[in-house]
């Protein structure tokens, strides 16, 4: 088996440090290869163009280790929902499972529980993160699934794992994603930490919460690469 990483950084911000110890933290305790797309980025790029980036290196990682999961973080989780959604429709060897860090599942960012969650996030402001979504989505609709995850039918998705703070801005749109997933039967389960930062798993080694996310993700991952 093998874990694709497809970072966070609102679709305009390349991989920072702070992300390394998140997978450095899964390949310590999976002892999986991770394969780390260098996806194109908004305004240069579109999401379309991502799509057509990652999907082969999913197609690749999957003849050559069999057993695929996708994590990501921020948007990176919402790009991981939207490529398996696409190949859900496509009908093609689907990933087998995804775990998701604060996924970034609306880029319109219009969910009116929002306001109350802004003014205890100390990370993201709307205004940015939608004019970012906005370039990312470019030819797209805002409210198309492949750029917004919520829009789309979540059913036959794979086995997926969410962890959510409250203190996030991307969170209730995160969290209707998880209900309206387990809803349409899909095996997710989602973890909300009060007073959780923005990606607060980003806080590894030093935050515990943050520490008992990668040992939850892990587990999750054996038992995927366990099963049948």
């Amino acid at each position: 088996g093998a874990l694709i990483y497809l970072h966070g950084g609102a679709y305009v911000y390349p991989m920072v440090a702070g992300q390394w110890g998140v997978v450095e933290g899964l390949i310590d305790r999976t002892g999986l290869p991770v394969i780390i797309p260098d996806y194109p980025i908004a305004p240069a790029h579109t999401a379309t163009d991502a799509f057509d980036v990652v999907q082969p290196i999913i197609d690749e990682a999957q003849a050559e280790f069999g057993r695929v999961i996708l994590f990501g973080d921020s948007a990176g989780g919402g790009l991981a929902l939207s490529l398996a959604m696409q190949r859900r429709d496509a009908g093609v060897r689907q990933v087998d499972g995804l775990v998701l860090y604060a996924p970034w599942v609306d880029v319109t960012m219009t969910n009116p529980r929002i306001e109350e969650v802004q003014r205890r996030d100390r990370v993201l402001r709307v205004p940015g993160v939608a004019w970012a979504g906005r370039a990312w989505a470019a030819d797209l609709d805002p409210t198309d699934p492949r750029v917004s995850p919520l829009y789309g039918d979540p059913a036959g998705l794979p086995p997926m794992r969410v962890f959510q703070g409250d203190a996030d801005i991307v969170g209730p749109d995160a969290i209707e994603f998880a209900h309206k997933a387990a809803r349409a039967g899909v095996d997710v389960r989602l973890r909300v930490e009060p007073g959780g930062f923005h990606v607060y798993v980003l806080g590894v080694p030093t935050i515990p919460e943050a520490e008992a996310a990668l040992d939850r993700s892990a587990r999750f991952i054996s038992w995927i690469l366990t099963q049948g």
